[in-house]
């Protein structure tokens, strides 16, 4: 009994330091170059997230959905929103295609890839939300508005995204034993 215990000790323990994972992250950037972990969740390619926001002029809703590669970047898979407004596509350009109907906008078909996903959190009014799978995450209450947060996709080992995974339960466990008080 004991010789199949050690074995299956000796096989967790090197499942968890060779066994990868891939998973999707969200960092605070800091003014001094740091980051720290806010969120994380295992993912797989062809799997999408999307954030939501208001956009500042038009207060309308703009919904950008994206979509992971096979190499783990983050790919556009489309775009809605319903008026044109500043920093927001005007026409077609490249290989996009537009979609309008009952004055909704859906622009897809997008040829563009990033190694990681940069959103400026806003102050008043965009309101930007992350949600990926069953998450909704509201980034001005996972960190501060006006902050900077970096969205990526990395494969790494399964005890760095288990020790992260218990990084991120202390922290939120400390927030909610200080709001308790």
């Amino acid at each position: 009994m004991q010789k199949k215990f050690v074995i299956l000790i000796i096989f967790i323990i090197i499942l968890v330091n060779f066994y990868s994972v891939t998973s999707l992250k969200v960092y605070s950037l800091e003014k001094d170059n740091t980051s720290i972990l806010l969120y994380h969740n295992l993912t797989r390619p062809g799997d999408k997230f999307t954030v939501k926001w208001i956009h500042s002029i038009s207060r309308q809703p703009v919904i950008e959905t994206y979509e992971i590669t096979d190499d783990l970047k983050i790919s556009i898979y489309e775009m809605i929103f319903n008026t044109n407004s500043p920093n927001l596509p005007a026409y077609p350009e490249g290989s996009t295609k537009w979609e309008i109907k009952d004055g909704i906008f859906r622009v897809y078909n997008y040829n563009t890839f990033f190694d990681e996903l940069l959103v400026r959190i806003g102050m008043v009014i965009s309101n930007h939300t992350l949600y990926f799978r069953d998450d909704e995450i509201v980034l001005k209450e996972l960190y501060r508005p006006g902050g900077l947060v970096k969205i990526i996709v990395r494969k790494e080992p399964l005890l760095n995204y288990i020790r992260e995974e218990a990084v991120i339960w202390i922290k939120k466990t400390n927030q909610i034993t200080c709001r308790r008080r």
